[in-house]
């Protein structure tokens, strides 16, 4: 089966939102060793902060492999498979934009707001056009 247009978009447009958000990744990957994110007085000990900067990166590092491998999958891709990219997706998303509901920051920067809606746009969209076509629905 050969890939329709909207499939080579929608590849193209999920991989940029991934790309878009890897200075965000690589920013939290960054926390894990440095000690101004050590919180000595924290219930769970001064580490407890890093040690959930760690889990942050290997759930957004499972999530986007599962786009990954959504992506790769071209337009054999079924129902089942581009559900779990749409929800490894809406996962990543809402775990970026977490912050504003929770602590009232959106993102600690203007840098960081652009990556954030790159990468956020980037993947909704592109895995909206991934989604499977009527006869594999």
């Amino acid at each position: 089966m050969a890939p329709t247009r909207r499939e080579k978009l929608g590849q193209v447009v999920t991989v940029a939102g991934m790309a878009a958000a890897l200075p965000s990744v690589w920013q939290t990957v960054t926390h894990i060793t440095d000690d101004t994110y050590r919180a000595p007085e924290a219930r769970d000990g001064a580490g407890h902060v890093q040690y959930h900067m760690a889990r942050e990166a290997l759930i957004t590092a499972g999530s986007l492999a599962a786009i990954g491998i959504g992506v790769l999958a071209g337009p054999r891709r079924g129902r089942p498979l581009w559900g779990a990219m749409a929800a490894a997706g809406a996962g990543f998303a809402a775990a970026m934009w977490s912050g504003g509901p929770t602590t009232g920051v959106w993102a600690p920067n203007e840098k960081a707001l652009a990556v954030h809606i790159a990468s956020t746009t980037g993947l909704a969209t592109g895995i909206w056009l991934l989604r499977p076509e009527r006869g594999n629905r």
